[in-house]
């Protein structure tokens, strides 16, 4: 349903009343201003200034796309308009920007909400009983890991994306009907999450390539499993997957990648790690401009939350890995998937690893099979778990399954 300017103008108004957009705003020393051809939807301007000095310029039909209920993909985040809409036009210093970025996506956010009456539930479903948590030594490092299911079943090791921690797979390994049949194992990277630092380490120095990358999880494999596993990884992890098919490919029986990039340069940000700059906010707000608004709004807040407790230098770090190091034409043709089936999977929201992306991907690697995911963003089994194991691992992981009968 498409909506007048007057309730856009209405929306957005209300949401930069309502706490705790009110009083984020308050903390801005400068003033911004949603504009369009057909005037100016939202300014504010900060009590200490009556400056507008961020001005978020786009056509008429462009804003109507952004506020609908479910926006295309593309249109779901400012920071999507400014990566994929020509006609969106930012004016605004750097630095001021990614200080207000983190409330400027979130008064989008509201005001869409408000205009379609969204339920404002944070409600975690998942039953978490039945996971268990421990600390490992692999190689070197100290590895916190987390288990469910069945110890006598085939195991799928799960890897975390760039910033993040093993708790974006606990919507999967929460469910009952995953438990019965696999034993699932997601850790926390060196310095992300619960496990400590490398020792040595200096805080806030950190720095991930792929080398290093691809040593921590095959150490964490052979210490902890000792023999072959389905591998599942997303964005970052999906990444290193395709490495260590081609670099170690008898650690694993298969391989189920989300959202994996061919490359993705551009992820980086200086801000990210700057002393100006709320790096829990902006790392959140970075990674929600990737989500899917079509998922339940709690598991949205969840993808965000998690990415608000990284150490400073921790996703920027990973970054140098992903959006810089990393390209898929070093690995694709060395990886066989007569010897280990590959799944590659991506949903449409997602602008870091688009579907064309992962389809370019597919493409180099003979027998992999590539699955388009409409409605999702880049953290599938964050957003929205139930779905993703309904309409795409579940037939994946049942083939699997029969494979592993005895």
């Amino acid at each position: 349903m498409t909506r007048s300017f007057k309730d856009i103008k209405g929306a957005l108004a209300a949401a930069a009343a309502r706490a705790p957009l009110s009083s984020d705003l308050l903390k801005l020393d400068h003033g911004f201003a949603f504009i369009c051809g057909e005037g100016t939807l939202f300014e504010y301007r900060a009590q200490d200034t009556n400056d507008i000095i961020i001005e978020l310029r786009a056509a008429s039909e462009t804003w109507h796309e952004a506020f609908k209920k479910q926006p295309k993909p593309g249109f779901q985040s400012l920071g999507a308009l400014y990566r994929l809409c020509a006609d969106f036009k930012l004016k605004a210093p750097a630095l001021a920007f990614a200080q207000a970025l983190p409330t400027l996506e979130a008064l989008l956010e509201s005001a869409r909400q408000l205009l379609h009456h969204e339920k404002l539930d944070w409600c975690n479903t998942d039953d978490l009983s039945q996971l268990k948590g421990q600390y490992v030594k692999s190689g070197s490092d100290w590895i916190y890991h987390e288990t469910a299911g069945q110890s006598d079943q085939p195991v799928i090791c799960m890897l975390h994306t760039a910033g993040a921690d093993s708790r974006q797979w606990h919507g999967l390994m929460a469910m009952p009907e995953l438990q019965k049949k696999w034993r699932m194992i997601a850790f926390d990277m060196p310095g992300h999450g619960r496990s400590p630092l490398p020792d040595g380490h200096p805080n806030w120095q950190w720095q991930l390539s792929e080398a290093r990358y691809v040593n921590v999880v095959r150490e964490f494999i052979l210490s902890q499993v000792g023999h072959p596993v389905v591998l599942m990884g997303c964005s970052m992890g999906a990444a290193v997957g395709l490495a260590l098919l081609a670099q170690h490919p008898t650690l694993f029986s298969a391989a189920i990648l989300l959202e994996t990039p061919y490359h993705s340069p551009g992820r980086r940000s200086p801000f990210l790690d700057h002393p100006q700059v709320h790096g829990g906010r902006l790392s959140a707000t970075w990674v929600a401009s990737l989500l899917s608004p079509l998922s339940p709004l709690w598991r949205r807040n969840q993808a965000r939350w998690i990415y608000s407790q990284g150490a400073p230098s921790v996703y920027d770090g990973d970054l140098a890995f992903y959006s810089d190091e990393f390209k898929a034409f070093n690995h694709t043709a060395q990886i066989d998937t007569r010897k280990t089936p590959l799944w590659l999977l991506t949903g449409d929201y997602d602008y870091s690893a688009s579907p064309s992306e992962t389809q370019r991907v597919a493409n180099e690697i003979p027998g992999a099979v590539f699955q388009a995911m409409p409605g999702f963003g880049h953290f599938p089994m964050t957003e929205d778990p139930h779905r993703l194991q309904q309409m795409h691992l579940g037939p994946i992981l049942s083939q699997l399954r029969q494979q592993h009968s005895p």
